[in-house]
């Protein structure tokens, strides 16, 4: 009887990055994950589409920081950004460094900057609020020591598209009032 091993790649070349887990089977016949699938499937098209058209791609509305608040969503309260966009965390980010740092994933997930101190709305705590150096030289907005993005296929506030995404070898993740990443899968 085959048996199945859990297996994770990451490979970059250029601008081209591809993120996808499979499974290989004792006798090296690989197959993939169909959430792996839709996954790359959708950054491959998105990245795609903002090649190909001649207007710029969706972008979340508002990527500096204004205000964060509390969005009541499906899989709870989560952070939003201020025109209700919801606020990712990336599992691989270090609280004082961002893993998702140019390229197609910053098209796909751009950070929120910092361009001053952001007000929080109600229920939210300025404890929690902090801001990170990126590599551009810029500042991105982190909460509980997360650094935030917003997800560029979200198209609409309160649209948690993003949320147990796998991208880029890490999970996306909605974040909660406390700071915390929303596993809801």
């Amino acid at each position: 009887m085959a048996g199945w091993r859990s297996k994770s790649q990451l490979s970059t070349d250029g601008d081209a990055i591809c993120a996808c887990r499979h499974f290989e089977m004792d006798n090296g016949r690989h197959e993939l994950n169909p959430r792996a699938i839709s996954g790359i499937l959708l950054a491959a098209f998105t990245l795609a589409l903002a090649a190909c058209s001649s207007s710029a791609p969706h972008v979340s509305p508002v990527t500096h920081a204004d205000t964060i608040t509390i969005r009541k969503t499906a899989i709870g309260p989560i952070l939003v950004n201020s025109s209700g966009y919801t606020l990712y965390a990336f599992s691989l980010d270090k609280p004082d460094k961002s893993n998702c740092p140019t390229g197609a994933c910053t098209a796909l997930w751009p950070p929120l900057e910092y361009g001053g101190k952001p007000k929080l709305g109600p229920g939210l705590s300025s404890e929690l609020l902090g801001k990170i150096r990126r590599p551009s030289g810029k500042y991105q907005v982190t909460y509980g020591s997360h650094p935030l993005y917003t997800y560029t296929v979200d198209t609409a506030p309160g649209q948690t598209h993003g949320e147990a995404l796998e991208q880029f070898g890490g999970i996306w993740y909605a974040l909660s009032p406390g700071g915390h990443e929303i596993k809801s899968r």
